[in-house]
């Protein structure tokens, strides 16, 4: 047999879940934003991104 899906193939899941690409626009500053939220939430304090995203949204 050829071709499909092979069972272990394939780059090994590290983030312990699997992650959806996803795309949006932005300027280059929203982007340079983005880019630091998203560090913050995948290798700092997820806990306290969700609290401080909460108070912003409250502010509104």
């Amino acid at each position: 047999m050829r071709g499909g899906k092979r069972e272990g193939a394939g780059r090994p899941l590290t983030a312990g879940e699997v992650r959806k690409q996803r795309q949006l626009r932005a300027s280059t500053e929203e982007w340079e934003l983005i880019k630091r939220f998203d560090k913050l939430i995948k290798y700092g304090d997820k806990e306290a991104c969700i609290k401080a995203l909460a108070e912003l949204e409250s502010k509104k």
